[in-house]
Order: structure tokens, then C-alpha cells, then sequence
């Protein structure tokens, strides 16, 4: 094709301008003022006394926040969210009503903590990282709630076992002819019940001592299995940060430096939990 036809290609084909698409382009200055105008609305919202924070409203204005990258009010807002005074109904004059903040309903959800900490992240604030997850994942709300759904469906299943093992040797010493029925009895629920005894117990401590999704930071020798599994997830938030703060590069790790890297350090070491242990970093198997 000749290069004419090329040019008058281009000519007739029409690129929409921004003007002609109504696009609207604010500049640095006025893109700061609509954040800050649409984050003080969205604080004044939540610290309004006749507004209930609802988890809806919660997970809403920290999206919002991250999305303007202004997560600086997030931990303040995570104490509201536990312990702000709510209004009774069909009271007048308003009447308030304080919640226990250590309830499983105040927990912080862990998708709204992730959120949060991702936005902290993103503008490099240490303080801020730490403030967040003190004020969601190290709660007792969100242990309590933890501890309902996720450990109340094995303790039941515990408590209940010695009966449904008893129900069970009683039923199997009838087919037993050899032996008396009380004397059956008694060995079968002893030997079934060692048998989903110790079985459990490899389970539990399977659970609670794997470390494959451990990166940079892992448990202190001696931190007791429950502890560690009631922890978890607070490990995993604080591996998110040191793994930002540190060199990418697996390489480099160790050898990081500087007055936040030591901050990060010493503030891990105080919570029972190791950063780069030795033993676990290439090289130094």
C-alpha cells in the first residue's frame, strides 16, 4: 500500500479528544481536595453518635480509604467499630447503650483487615501497619470468634465421642461370643476410644505446627500449640509486613538495615515470633 493511502488512513479515521468524550481531568491539587473532602464525609459518617457501624458500612469506608490511599484513620475506626456507644430504638430522649468491645460480633473481619493493611503498606507507614493490627487481628473479639467458628463444631465432636465410642463397644460385644459382654464392653471403648485419641492428637499437632505458609516470620521455640493456632492469622499479617519492608529477593534477606528494619524487629521479637530465623534461610540449613 502506498504511503499516501497510509496518511489518508490516518486522516479520515477520528480518535475521540477527551473533551469530545466528556472525560474530565482534575489536576494533583484538586484530585487531594475531592480525597480529603470524601474521606472527612466518610469519618464524619462513622463517628456520627446516632450511627450504628454496621460490618457493611465497616468493610465500605475502609475500601473507601484504600482506594483514596488514606488508611491513617482505619485503627481509630476499628476501635468505633467495637466499642462506639450504639442508640436504643424508640427512645427519646436518645438514649445510648455501650457494647462489650470483646464480643465475637465486634471482631474484625479478616477480608476488612487485609484491606487495611494492604493500604498501610502502600504508603509506607510502619506505626500504622502495627496500629492495625493490634486493633483487628489481636483482639479478643477476634479470638473469641475465631474460637466459635472454627473450634466449637471438634470440641462438641470431643466432648461427645466417649458416648458415641460406649454406644458403639456396646453394640459390637453382643456379636462377641468368646468373651463376656461387660468385659468386651470395656476393652472395645478403651481400645476405640486410644484409637480416635491419638489420631486426633497427630491431627492437632499437624495442624497447629505447619509452617508452609510461613515466609519470614515463624513461632518461637516454646510457644504453646494453642497459642499458635489462636495466633495465626496475626503472623500471617505481620509476615505480609516484613516481607514488604525486606529485600524481595530471597538473596538479600538478612541483610536489611536501617531504624524501621529494626523497629520491625524488636517489635516481632516481642510477640513471640522469630524474624529470619537462621536455620530456616537459604544457605544455612
Amino acid at each position: 500500500m502506498p504511503a499516501s493511502n497510509l496518511l489518508s488512513l490516518e486522516e479520515n479515521c477520528h480518535v475521540p479528544r477527551a473533551q469530545d468524550r466528556g472525560d474530565v481531568f482534575l489536576s494533583v491539587p484538586a484530585k487531594n481536595a475531592a480525597a480529603r473532602a470524601i474521606s472527612s464525609s466518610a469519618y464524619g459518617i462513622v463517628t456520627d453518635p446516632k450511627i450504628y457501624i454496621t460490618p457493611k458500612l465497616l468493610s465500605a469506608y475502609v475500601n473507601i480509604h484504600s482506594s483514596l490511599n488514606r488508611p491513617q484513620s482505619l485503627p481509630e475506626v476499628f476501635q468505633l467499630y467495637a466499642s462506639k456507644p450504639f442508640p436504643k430504638p424508640k427512645t427519646s430522649p436518645l438514649q445510648f447503650t455501650t457494647p462489650n468491645p470483646n464480643k465475637p460480633t465486634a471482631h474484625i473481619p479478616m477480608s476488612v483487615a487485609d484491606t487495611a493493611l494492604s493500604a498501610a503498606i502502600r504508603t509506607k507507614d510502619l506505626s500504622l501497619c502495627f496500629d492495625i493490627i493490634n486493633h483487628s487481628v489481636c483482639t479478643r473479639a477476634f479470638q473469641y470468634h475465631k474460637l466459635l467458628r472454627r473450634a466449637f463444631i471438634p470440641i462438641s465432636g470431643a466432648v461427645l465421642a466417649p458416648f458415641a465410642i460406649y454406644k458403639l463397644a456396646l453394640e459390637l460385644s453382643g456379636h462377641l461370643s468368646n468373651m463376656d459382654a461387660a468385659v468386651a464392653t470395656d476393652v472395645l471403648f478403651a481400645g476405640i476410644l486410644a484409637y480416635v485419641g491419638f489420631t486426633a492428637t497427630i491431627g492437632v499437632v499437624a495442624v497447629t505446627t505447619s509452617n508452609d505458609q510461613m515466609d519470614r516470620v515463624t513461632w518461637a521455640s516454646g510457644t504453646p500449640l494453642r497459642e499458635r493456632w489462636m495466633r495465626e492469622e496475626e503472623r500471617m499479617l505481620i509476615d505480609r509486613v516484613a516481607g514488604a519492608w525486606g529485600f524481595p529477593q530471597r538473596s538479600k534477606r538478612g541483610e536489611e538495615e536501617g531504624a524501621d528494619w529494626e523497629a520491625l524487629r524488636e517489635w516481632i521479637g516481642m510477640r513471640a515470633l522469630i524474624l529470619d530465623r537462621t536455620e530456616l534461610m537459604d544457605g544455612m540449613e
